[in-house]
């Protein structure tokens, strides 16, 4: 039998590749260089692949996968199979990184829609996402807040609670990515539009590390980090007064809108510095802008969740109290007076500040309580000009 012209209308090239047996699976010829384990094969070949064109094999004494074809030719008036075998074992290792692939990119891909539904929340609302994702008991994170730094703990509930700036805090923001600290793992340690931050993860055996040390994971969480932060100080700076820190104008007529969250009762207190004008003209914008700042620092005194701050423009503060009794309401005045006090006992500038308060519950009229604050507070300011005080430079 011609090996060559028989095996020639099957392959032209790799004999070694190949086996041929007759009908009843008996060996008619191989190849002296065939590669793969003969015994093994022609075993292969003979339990139940009759019918088959193409099957997949494992070769378990040389470790590799193989695809075997096979093809009835006729010669001579003979039948014989032609079986020709291919290593696939890169291709199937390949197959299975894929759908090793494929099932992690679907959780990247869901971890990332999450994360991309809370673009406009503020910047560590992301952890409970992270923390389902990587299988995390307790997720925190640290980050510089206008003059503080906000450290946030998620475990199931977030908490936040603010901390001073100490060598503690130093210390964490000195961390560098994948280094360990104290039964940690930091996640996150970079800087955005001059704020400072970083992620930290309690290692626990439940803590899946490598998904989170896919890159895919680590970009969309530092992007939404930074966006939030950067979409934060945007908010901010258009509802502050950058000067001094309390809401603007702005920022007061969209809660007047919405009615200050129409609380039960109401205190309004509306402010006026003595004699801006004239430390303007004489001293310069500079000392009148000490002036501005040092009133500003007594009503951020006695601001919180309920009290807010504004300044009106130029000389004029205002401050409303949302859900306050009427003591509470007087409580807060003297207590904005004891703070301008002792703002007065240090710097160049006395500063003198006209208020006046007005106070209203159940069915009150804002307009109308802001108007007779108003009101009492130019009377205020007309009596205090006629003791002498008034907003002056120390000598």
């Amino acid at each position: 039998m011609c090996v060559d012209e028989l095996i020639g209308k099957f392959f032209e090239s790799e004999k070694e590749h190949m086996i041929i047996t007759d009908t009843e699976g008996e060996l008619v010829w191989k190849s002296e260089f065939f590669p793969y384990s003969f015994d093994q094969i022609m075993e292969d070949i003979n339990s139940g692949h009759e019918e088959c064109e193409e099957w997949e094999l494992l070769d378990t004494e040389q470790r590799v996968s193989l695809k075997a074809r096979r093809m009835k030719i006729e010669h001579d008036g003979k039948e014989y199979l032609c079986c020709h075998f291919t290593d696939v074992t890169e291709y199937s290792m390949l197959t299975k990184e894929a759908l090793a692939y494929t099932k992690n990119l679907a959780e990247i891909s869901a971890f990332q829609s999450q994360i991309v539904q809370l673009m406009s929340d503020r910047y560590d609302s992301f952890m409970p996402a992270l923390a389902d994702y990587c299988s995390a008991k307790e997720l925190m994170m640290y980050c510089e807040t206008d003059g503080y730094i906000t450290k946030s703990v998620y475990n199931g509930t977030m908490t936040r609670t603010r901390l001073e700036y100490s060598s503690e805090t130093e210390d964490v923001f000195s961390c560098k990515r994948d280094e360990k600290r104290g039964g940690y793992l930091c996640l996150l340690s970079s800087i955005t539009e001059n704020r400072r931050y970083c992620v930290f993860a309690k290692l626990t055996p439940s803590f899946k590390m490598d998904n989170f040390l896919d890159i895919s994971a680590f970009n969309v969480l530092s992007l939404f980090i930074e966006n939030s932060i950067l979409r934060e100080k945007i908010v901010y700076e258009s509802e502050h007064d950058g000067l001094t820190g309390l809401y603007n104008k702005g920022k007061y007529m969209a809660m007047k809108s919405a009615g200050f969250g129409d609380p039960d009762s109401i205190a309004v207190f509306n402010f006026d510095v003595n004699n801006l004008k004239y430390i303007n003209d004489s001293f310069g914008h500079e000392r009148g802008d000490e002036l501005i700042i040092k009133a500003a620092k007594s009503i951020h005194a006695v601001v919180s969740d309920n009290v807010f701050g504004f300044r009106m423009g130029g000389d004029e503060y205002l401050i409303v109290a949302a859900n306050v009794s009427e003591k509470e309401a007087l409580d807060i005045r003297r207590r904005w007076e004891l703070a301008l006090e002792e703002e007065n006992n240090s710097g160049y500038i006395h500063c003198v500040m006209a208020c006046g308060m007005q106070y209203g519950e159940g069915d009150y009229d804002y307009d109308e309580l802001y108007h007779k604050a108003d009101a009492l507070m130019y009377l205020d300011k007309k009596a205090r000009k006629d003791k002498g005080q008034t907003s002056h430079l120390r000598v």
